[in-house]
């Protein structure tokens, strides 16, 4: 996207003035895209979270519009209540799904549609507006919803589980791409099925142009030593462990300061109270900038997370905050956090909901000013270098790039068109389960075949680029040894590319396109059309896009199949695709699969 100007519709439902680590993620890739020259629109909810309150300026209103920084904002009505309910926080995502449609409707038709998710529902909303655009979707995934709430004990698995798991899963296997903000999320996702290139791992980050040690050494005499807690205030968050080292704490001169808002807090002040913890001091949330000078002047931050395998799997956002200022860090995490703590230095690291563990470590930098002083040294360059919210910005300019390119030749219009398109359509399913039928026992033995001689899977799933260069999964049987690598035959070095005995046997009878009978009862390929190119077949690709061929589906043989295949150069496939777009007719298909039978057991362009 740096070399032409696009233009993204950004969906999330919570965005600044907003405070936390969704409305932040959210302000910065806006801006990253717009620092990259494109046009960047923003569809919101009114501003209400972490409260619940919408915020004065907004209230009594519907809509309203807004420029900050060259990002348009769009800001829509949600229903907002500070009462947490499972119904009143279902009403509250579901309001802001419904009424942002008109607002992603509207406007100029954008290249890209991102939204960021949780909450669930506006990620299938805003699929429709690209669909209705005709533009690439990305799902950037903060969280993997409702998987984590089960994990977590806020959700019990049954039928709302279910439901919420087949809206996530109804978007998130229609993206182009899914960001995700943790290496676990990754793995979580790619054991579902999700395929590998699809996901892209974005972490979260911290602004380093704002988020920055203190530019002259802080005075901390005559005070006492302040641990700070900065952010939501979450179930997820296992907090009761801080109150725990907190009381551990309450007769050495330590102060706990608890900076923002989150369905917890309450239950956290109330129990401080009864505990009579004078060490426990509750402030509401901060904007950014206050946030930075809240950090100067901490002796140490602390993050924590529960204790459960799944928390392993999540990184606190405020982190990355604190290692940025410099801030001394008392991280009580696991797996993915505790791997980022240690490989930056700035941190130590302890059990999850251990108030003995958090107290000792609180008393450990207390004591040891020295350690003090290389925590606060190391952490802002290892943010500077790994997590800026400049560099992942950048980044995620490339993966939108990349996805809408994908999908640039999605609003082409398809060949062949009216009833013609319906009867090759109607043929293609026909025959293609009739295909099926009659060669599944021949499918079984040449599956059974595969296995019996070399190992590795029967199949084979590659890359291929189809109708508008949108790749699609291909489906063969295997015939060569698995770990050749995957290019186009032409491009392999001699002497690398291992066919078995009995991949040579069914390429010289074609009996390994088979499975592709499944793609085109998918609609991803038809019986008759180009074969589709590799995914990294950049030139043919091009070559075809030139020459309109774009527009037909891929299909299982070909006018240029039959005329050579492999033994032709490019030039000339491009040039009998082109002579097939020119003579399209059923006629045509039908003499093309004719030949094509003639010639199924001879070795013409094979190699």
């Amino acid at each position: 996207m740096a070399k032409e100007r696009s233009k993204v519709l950004f969906v999330t439902q919570y965005y600044p003035p907003e405070t936390g680590a969704a409305p932040a993620r959210a302000l910065h890739f806006a801006r990253a895209l717009r620092r990259a020259g494109h046009d960047v629109r923003v569809v919101t909810g009114l501003p209400n979270h972490p409260s619940g309150v919408i915020r004065p300026e907004y209230a009594g209103i519907k809509r309203r519009r807004e420029t900050h920084d060259g990002v348009e904002v769009d800001r829509v009505w949600l229903f907002a209540t500070p009462r947490k309910t499972p119904l009143t926080r279902l009403w509250n995502h579901l309001s802001f799904a419904l009424s942002a449609i008109p607002a992603m409707l509207e406007g100029p038709r954008p290249d890209v549609v991102v939204a960021t998710t949780p909450p669930l529902f506006h990620g299938v909303t805003a699929w429709l507006a690209a669909r209705w655009h005709g533009a690439a979707f990305v799902n950037d995934c903060r969280d993997d919803w409702p998987h984590a709430a089960i994990a977590l004990g806020e959700m019990r698995p049954g039928l709302v589980a279910d439901v919420l798991d087949a809206v996530a899963q109804f978007f998130q296997r229609r993206a182009a791409r899914i960001l995700v903000v943790t290496p676990g999320m990754q793995r979580q996702l790619a054991s579902r099925g999700f395929e590998e290139r699809r996901l892209v791992f974005l972490p979260n980050g911290a602004d380093t142009e704002l988020f920055r040690p203190p530019p002259s050494p802080v005075n901390r005499e005559g005070r006492p030593f302040t641990v700070l807690y900065a952010g939501t205030h979450g179930l997820v968050h296992g907090m009761d462990a801080l109150l725990d080292a907190a009381a551990i704490l309450r007769d050495e001169n330590i102060v706990f300061r608890f900076v923002g808002d989150g369905v917890a807090k309450e239950g956290l002040q109330q129990r401080a109270a009864a505990e009579g913890l004078r060490n426990c001091v509750f402030e509401p949330s901060v904007a950014p900038a206050d946030l930075v000078a809240l950090l100067h002047h901490a002796d140490a931050a602390i993050a924590t997370t529960r204790a459960s395998e799944f928390a392993g799997e999540t990184i606190p956002v405020k982190l990355f905050d604190y290692l940025a200022c410099g801030c001394p860090v008392v991280a009580a995490v696991r797996g993915d956090a505790a791997h980022v703590v240690e490989a930056s230095g700035g941190g130590l690291v302890v059990e999850p909901e251990n108030g003995a563990a958090i107290s000792a470590a609180v008393r450990r930098l207390r004591d040891e000013p020295a350690l003090r002083a290389k925590l606060a040294e190391t952490g802002p360059a290892f943010v500077d270098r790994e997590h800026s919210r400049r560099a992942l910005g950048e980044r995620l300019v490339a993966i939108l790039d990349e996805a809408r390119l994908e999908g640039k030749g999605r609003d082409i219009a398809p060949r062949p068109d009216g009833a013609h398109a319906v009867i090759k359509r109607a043929l293609d399913i026909v025959l293609s389960a009739a295909a099926l039928v009659l060669f599944a026992p021949v499918m079984l033995a040449v599956a059974l075949a595969i296995r019996l001689e070399s190992p590795g899977p029967a199949l084979f799933a590659q890359r291929r680029s189809g109708r508008g260069s949108s790749q699609f999964t291909l489906l063969k049987f295997r015939s060569m040894a698995v770990g050749t690598p995957d290019l186009a035959t032409h491009l392999v070095a001699p002497g690398v590319v291992r066919v078995t005995r009995v991949g040579a046997f069914i390429r010289r009878t074609s009996l390994d396109e088979l499975p592709q009978l499944f793609n085109i009862l998918r609609g991803d390929m038809t019986l008759v059309g180009p074969r589709p190119a590799l995914h990294n077949q950049h030139d043919l690709i091009a070559m075809r896009q030139e020459a309109g061929v774009d527009a037909l589906l891929p299909g299982l043989t070909g006018w240029a199949q039959i005329n050579g295949r492999d033994e032709i150069p490019m030039e000339r496939k491009v040039a009998l695709d082109r002579e097939y777009l020119e003579r399209l007719s059923p006629a045509f298909d039908l003499e093309i699969l004719v030949r094509t039978a003639l010639t199924l057991f001879t070795m013409r362009g094979t190699r």
